[in-house]
C-alpha cells in the first residue's frame, strides 16, 4: 500500500510539473504576442533601417574606380603583381585605369620583415604607458609575430582590395554602418526590456498580476520573451542593412578580400599600423564575425535594460540611469587617457559601452586599446556572464521589494 501511495504521489507531482512547464510555455508566447502587437516598436525598427538606407546611399561615391578594381580581378585574381599590373594595362585607357596602375605598380609585401617589436616599443614610447601595461603589449605584440608571419607566407597584403578605395569602403561598412546596428540594436533591446518589466505598472495593472499564483516570476517569461524579441530585431536590422549596402556597392568579388590588405590600416598618434586579424578574415567572413559579436553585445544591453528595470520602479528612470551610466564610461576613458593612466584606462575598456565604440578595431591587435589577443571575445563572454549574475540578483530583489 505503502508503495501505492509513492508511486500516487511520484505520478501527481509529474503531473503537475508538466502543467507548469506549460503554463509557463503559455505566458512566454503571450508576452511575445503582445511584443509583437507593439507598433511603436516596430515603428522603431522601421526607422532605422530607412535611416540606414539614407546613411548608405549617401556615402557611395567612386563606383567607377570600384567596377575597374572588379574587372582586373576577376581577370587577374586578388594579389597585386606583375601578371596583375599586366592585366590591368591591358584595360581601356580611362582616368581609372591610370588611378589603378599608380596604386598597385611596384607592389611589396609590407608584412615580410615587418618588426613587431619595434611597434610595441613605439606605442609605448608614444603614449608613455609605463608598469603591467607596458608589459601586457610587449607580450600581445610578441604573440603576434606568428601571426604576421603566416599571413606574410601567403601574401595576405597584397590583396589589391578595391586599392586606394579600400580605406573608404571599409570605414564605410565596418566603421559606420556596423556601428550603427550595433547602436539600433542595443538601444531595441534595452527599450524592449524596459518596457517589458514596467508594462503592468504602465497599465495598471501591477497589483492585480503580481498578487497571482505565478505573481511576480512572470518577469522571468517577460524576460524570455523579450530576449527572442530583441535578438530578431537586431538580426532584422543587420540582415536588412547589410543588404542595401551590398547592393549600393556591388562589390562582387572585392567581397573576398583579405582584411590585411595593404590599403587598409589605422592611426595611433600618428603611427600608421597594418591591420593584422588574429585568424584569416575576408571581408565577408569578417563581417559576419563582427555582426556575430555584436549579437551579444546586444544581449548585454537587453540584460543590462532588465536589471534596471527590475531594481527601479519607473521605466524613464531605469533608462536615464543607463544613459548616465554609459556617458560616464566615455568620460572615464576620457579622462584616464588624456591623464596618461593607462592602468585604469585599460580597465574601464572592459566595459559593454566601450567594447561597442571599439568595434571596427575588433579581432585585431587594437593597439593600445587591448593588452591581450582576441580582448574584445574575452570581454563580450565577461559582460554576458557579469551581466546574468546581475539578473539573478535583479529577480531576487524584484521577489522582495515594495512595488507600490
Amino acid at each position: 500500500m505503502g508503495t501505492g501511495i509513492r508511486f500516487w504521489s511520484k505520478k501527481r507531482r509529474q503531473k503537475k510539473m508538466s502543467g507548469r512547464k506549460w503554463f509557463c510555455c503559455g505566458l512566454f508566447w503571450w508576452e511575445l504576442k503582445k511584443l509583437c502587437g507593439i507598433r511603436a516598436l516596430h515603428l522603431f525598427v522601421l526607422l532605422c533601417i530607412g535611416f540606414n538606407t539614407l546613411f548608405v546611399t549617401g556615402s557611395v561615391y567612386g563606383e567607377d574606380k570600384i567596377a575597374c578594381v572588379r574587372q582586373v580581378r576577376d581577370l587577374a585574381g586578388s594579389r597585386m603583381g606583375a601578371d596583375f599590373s599586366r592585366q590591368a594595362a591591358r584595360l581601356k585607357d580611362s582616368k581609372q585605369k591610370v588611378w589603378l596602375l599608380q596604386q598597385t605598380q611596384g607592389a611589396r609585401d609590407l608584412l615580410d620583415g615587418y618588426d613587431t617589436g619595434r611597434t610595441a616599443q613605439q606605442m609605448i614610447g608614444q603614449y608613455r604607458v609605463k608598469g603591467w601595461v607596458a608589459d601586457a603589449l610587449e607580450r600581445k605584440y610578441q604573440r603576434q609575430e606568428s601571426r604576421i608571419r603566416a599571413l606574410a607566407r601567403r601574401g595576405a597584403s597584397m590583396d589589391v582590395g578595391a586599392a586606394g578605395m579600400t580605406t573608404v569602403l571599409f570605414d564605410a561598412l565596418f566603421a559606420k554602418l556596423c556601428r550603427v546596428i550595433l547602436a539600433e540594436g542595443m538601444l531595441a533591446a534595452v527599450l524592449t526590456a524596459l518596457y517589458l518589466c514596467h508594462k503592468e505598472h504602465m497599465e495598471r495593472t501591477w497589483q492585480i498580476v503580481y498578487t497571482t499564483k505565478h505573481g511576480r516570476q512572470i518577469q522571468r517569461e517577460k524576460s524570455c520573451a523579450g530576449l527572442l524579441y530583441a535578438v530578431a530585431a537586431y538580426g532584422f536590422l543587420a540582415v536588412v542593412s547589410c543588404l542595401i549596402f551590398a547592393n549600393a556597392w556591388q562589390l562582387g568579388g572585392i567581397w573576398d578580400t583579405d582584411m590585411a590588405t595593404q590599403f587598409y590600416n589605422f592611426y595611433a598618434m600618428g603611427m600608421k599600423l597594418p591591420f593584422v586579424p588574429w585568424a584569416d578574415f575576408q571581408m565577408r567572413s569578417y563581417l559576419a564575425a563582427v555582426l556575430t559579436l555584436g549579437l551579444a553585445l546586444v544581449v548585454v544591453f537587453y540584460i543590462l535594460g532588465n536589471v534596471a528595470g527590475l531594481l527601479v520602479n519607473n521605466g524613464y528612470a531605469a533608462f536615464l540611469i543607463l544613459l548616465v551610466l554609459a556617458a560616464l564610461r566615455f568620460e572615464a576613458a576620457l579622462l584616464a587617457g588624456n591623464a596618461g593612466n593607462w592602468a585604469i584606462y585599460e580597465v574601464v575598456l572592459w566595459s559593454p559601452v566601450m567594447l561597442w565604440w571599439l568595434q571596427p578595431l575588433w579581432f585585431s591587435d587594437m593597439g593600445i586599446h587591448a593588452v591581450i589577443p582576441w580582448q574584445e571575445c574575452v570581454a563580450g563572454a565577461l559582460c554576458i556572464l557579469l551581466c546574468g549574475l546581475l539578473l539573478a540578483l535583479g529577480y531576487r530583489h524584484f521577489y522582495r521589494k515594495d512595488l507600490a
